[in-house]
């Protein structure tokens, strides 16, 4: 278990590049292409060749680099339906499919609420999930209108994954969402730690998007909808999770 590289960093203003490599088969995925030539220029620093391209969602900043480097490499290209229209798709991924890479196994999940087609590419094996727009480090994307149930039942299946599952997010948001964390749960101590660390990452220019479900659910607000504190913030205690975290995701669009 966990035979894989995994190589995250900045690409654009604050999209998470991700590059997955097999030592053992030498194949190399790349995890959306925000940036074509930077993120080829990163496979090409590590010695990779790559070799896939697995889409997480159809929005451009993740799927405009896509044509270019399948062009330049030949790579296959998999992701949900709704990014055809934006990415060239060898193979179209929905809710129940497997994609293998190398010796691991990828579960396909529809996790709808960001984007229609929204998929999360999790390996139980390798402890590790790549989940979008869907969760950042102490966020969530932004919903769709209409959306905040669906949203609420992607968070929710991917906050059930075992604590030590590694998620990597499509952005560094991180310090902007410990500040609106921090402001609805100030008493958690957890919290006001990770948020210092924020504050010193961006001091020093640390791309940070690589979080684990343990961290999540001790200091992600919407992780923690279902807590009392979080309740209250919004004025909703007693509520049902999924209307607190609507409240919540609310209250961080005006904040």
């Amino acid at each position: 278990p966990m035979a894989l590289d995994l190589h995250v960093f900045r690409t654009l203003s604050d999209n998470a590049g991700a590059l997955l490599h097999d030592p053992a088969s030498g194949t190399c995925a790349a995890i959306d292409v925000p940036d074509a030539g930077q993120v080829m220029a990163e496979a090409k620093a590590k010695g990779w060749t790559i070799s896939e391209i697995l889409i997480t969602h159809a929005h451009g900043d993740h799927t405009q680099g896509v044509a270019a480097v399948k062009q330049a490499t030949g790579a296959k290209v998999c992701g949900p339906a709704d990014a055809s229209a934006q990415a060239p798709l060898d193979r179209i991924l929905a809710e129940g499919d497997t994609v293998s890479f190398g010796g691991a196994s990828f579960e396909i999940w529809h996790t709808p609420g960001h984007s229609d087609g929204h998929l999360s590419f999790v390996s139980r094996g390798e402890k590790l999930a790549f989940v979008g727009d869907v969760v950042f480090v102490m966020g969530c994307g932004r919903v769709q209108p209409g959306q905040m149930a669906a949203m609420w039942t992607s968070l929710s299946r991917l906050m059930a994954l075992p604590g030590d599952t590694r998620l990597l997010g499509g952005h560094d948001y991180t310090l902007s969402n410990a500040r609106f964390a921090v402001a609805m749960e100030p008493a958690n101590a957890a919290l006001t730690a990770r948020f210092a660390e924020a504050e010193a990452a961006k001091a020093e220019g640390r791309f940070w998007a690589l979080t684990t479900v343990a961290q999540e659910a001790a200091t992600n607000p919407f992780f923690r909808a279902g807590e009392g504190a979080l309740a209250a913030a919004v004025g909703l205690v007693g509520a049902p999770a999924g209307e607190v975290f609507a409240a919540l995701r609310e209250a961080k669009n005006r904040f």
